[in-house]
């Protein structure tokens, strides 16, 4: 959402932020044409919380007399949409994820009813909608009825002169990093299972999540500490720079879960350009993109034996690394924010008069 206000503000734009306040100490200053507003809401999980959150979001965005009305996902969808109509005004709907598919939802039929219903409640008339692939976007499209655009999260390229802040490593030697949070369906139980049996060199995870005591616990109870590593969340700038530093990165997903299948996480293009080399999923995202530019390797699954199978033989193929390393810059320089969001910044300049 960063880099949509960004281009928002650069398109002469005044963009108001609504996001829920979960007391995390992340610094969010106003600026000429970007306010933030965080909302305080009595719970921060289960159905109370997107009651509750809807009916703030309803009332503070009443409040913004905006040009467009920009939901992000299932959960902000009921409130923008009525906001939108309330006022005549256009909804954009931005879905970052195959919501009703993610992992939390798998066991969960009648919650996934509930959000189908409400889907089809409210994502009627005029839309205008995004999403971050080919492939939801063709799902989608067949779903809901709606042409969606492909809005991919790519990286801005770095600004020149802009020293960046240098983090050492909290191992030394070469490392495989896996950046991002440390949720289920993510593969990490996976990975410490690979440092396990003997990943070639240290793994180092950065970010944090609702695993990460449980992750903590299983490095100390089986003395990983040598070959285990936590970094805790890191500001951009630290994480490009740690990033950089690493001989592999590890994006994986271990969940049947559809939304996972179809997914585009956002470290794919994040390690392509630091200039890492990577491991994905065999998805059809990642197949479509390695085919472009051969910037790592595709796994069929998680299993740890797999994993370290793999990370062996590119260790005793060091070619094959610096192959891939040598195109992650020429991918770098097509896969940017500046290239993908030419279709936004079309969209809005048709909206200027």
């Amino acid at each position: 959402m960063l880099r949509w206000c960004q281009t928002l503000q650069e398109e002469g734009w005044r963009v108001h932020w609504l996001g829920v306040d979960r007391g995390r100490a992340v610094p969010l200053v106003n600026q000429k044409n970007m306010t933030y507003q965080r909302l305080r809401l009595p719970f921060l999980q289960g159905p109370w919380f997107y009651v509750f959150y809807n009916l703030l979001l309803l009332v503070k965005a009443w409040q913004v007399n905006a040009t467009i009305y920009l939901a992000v996902d299932a959960d902000t969808l009921p409130a923008l949409r009525l906001v939108s109509w309330l006022r005549q005004k256009m909804l954009w709907w931005d879905a970052h994820e195959w919501f009703t598919e993610v992992p939390e939802l798998s066991d969960r039929p009648v919650v996934r009813w509930v959000w189908n219903l409400v889907l089809k409640v409210f994502l009627r008339g005029k839309v205008q909608c995004f999403t971050v692939g080919p492939s939801l976007a063709g799902i989608f499209q067949r779903m809901h009825g709606y042409p969606f655009t492909v809005l991919r999260n790519m990286p801005a390229l770095p600004q020149e002169g802009v020293p960046v802040p240098a983090l050492a490593p909290p191992c030394t030697g070469p490392f495989i990093l896996y950046q991002g949070a440390l949720n289920r369906g993510r593969g990490l139980e996976a990975l410490i299972d690979a440092a396990d049996l003997g990943l070639p060199c240290p793994l180092v995870l950065a970010g944090s999540g609702d695993l990460d005591f449980k992750l903590r616990s299983q490095v100390q109870s089986r003395s990983l500490q040598e070959r285990v590593y936590f970094t805790g969340p890191l500001p951009p700038a630290q994480l490009r720079s740690l990033t950089e530093q690493a001989w592999l990165g590890m994006n994986l997903l271990d969940h049947p879960s559809l939304s996972y299948r179809y997914s585009l996480a956002n470290k794919f293009f994040d390690y392509t350009a630091a200039g890492l080399p990577q491991v994905s999923m065999n998805f059809p995202e990642y197949q479509n993109l390695l085919q472009e530019f051969p910037v790592g390797w595709t796994l069929d699954d998680c299993q740890p034996k797999n994993l370290v199978r793999l990370c062996q033989e590119l260790w005793e193929e060091p070619d094959r690394v610096r192959a891939a390393r040598l195109v992650c810059p020429q991918a770098a320089a097509v896969w940017t924010w500046a290239n993908e969001s030419q279709v936004l910044v079309d969209k809005l300049r048709a909206l200027t008069p």
